[in-house]
């Protein structure tokens, strides 16, 4: 399968956009780290810890709920009433359940290959962060 060809049936599982935009979100802080910080891994990966974490998503979702279209909103309440089955250790349900709604959001943006603004939340939201 090519990286760029996906099919409907990835769009109709939130949890699995959810995996999707969690690997997604991970690179793109990853990749600003590295290209902004002249650290050693060790301690760009405790940076990269603290946003690639169940809390800041959450925060991040609560901060980006008013600002979503139609269609963007239809992933997040997908994803907030999917079945979790588990937990991060550092985080409560509620946190969790809104990172999972962040990362399907995050999935679902690059799925539609919009760049624009998934850039657009990561400068607007993240690099104040790091």
């Amino acid at each position: 399968m090519n990286i760029t060809e996906f099919s409907d049936n990835y769009y109709k599982n939130a949890l699995v956009l959810a995996y999707l935009g969690d690997s997604v979100f991970t690179l793109m802080v990853r990749q600003y780290l590295v290209k902004n910080c002249n650290f050693k891994p060790r301690e760009l990966n405790k940076i990269a810890n603290t946003i690639v974490c169940a809390k800041t998503q959450a925060e991040l979702m609560n901060q980006l709920k008013d600002s979503l279209a139609q269609d963007e909103l239809d992933i997040v309440m997908r994803a907030r009433n999917s079945h979790i089955n588990s937990k991060a250790k550092h985080s409560t349900l509620q946190e969790y359940s809104l990172a999972t709604q962040f990362e399907a959001l995050v999935g679902y943006l690059y799925l539609n290959k919009n760049y624009d603004k998934l850039n657009k939340m990561f400068d607007d939201l993240v690099k104040e962060r790091l």
